[in-house]
């Protein structure tokens, strides 16, 4: 744990993480503090970097875009970095991650349905240089 976080700092994000839309007033009711601390320790939790941004999750079903799946990309070591730069630039791509060992970079796309992932792979990824290798998993069920 970063040290220069407190069970409140702690609490106040938790609370966030849950509803972003939750206001100071909530928040202070919540951890029995005034909304102005709140307030503070929000300013200074974004000024230091440990919240990036406040954001909202959509669900996909209802924007017309039912279908989530992972994929797996091996690449070029050489060209690696120019290929994570592009692939992130897609508006199909919800998240990307570069992981240690053998696991390579994964993307979680959200999309209409199989023909548009399979425009995406044969249209997009397909065409990267440097790619050697695309697998897909299809999302069946979301637990958390």
């Amino acid at each position: 744990m970063n040290n220069d976080l407190d069970e409140v700092d702690l609490k106040i994000l938790q609370l966030l993480k849950e509803d972003s839309r939750r206001s100071f007033q909530d928040i202070a009711k919540m951890i029995e503090m005034t909304d102005v601390t709140v307030r503070r320790r929000v300013k200074d939790l974004v000024e230091k970097g440990v919240i990036k941004k406040f954001t909202i999750e959509t669900d996909s079903q209802k924007l017309g875009r039912g279908l989530q799946g992972l994929i797996r990309i091996e690449m070029k070591v050489s060209e690696q970095k120019k290929i994570m730069n592009e692939i992130v630039k897609f508006e199909e791509v919800d998240e990307a991650f570069y992981l240690a060992g053998k696991c390579g970079l994964w993307i979680k796309v959200d999309l209409e349905g199989m023909e548009k992932l399979e425009d995406f792979i044969k249209e997009k990824l397909s065409l990267i240089e440097g790619i050697t290798n695309i697998d897909t998993c299809i999302v069946l069920k979301t637990l958390k």
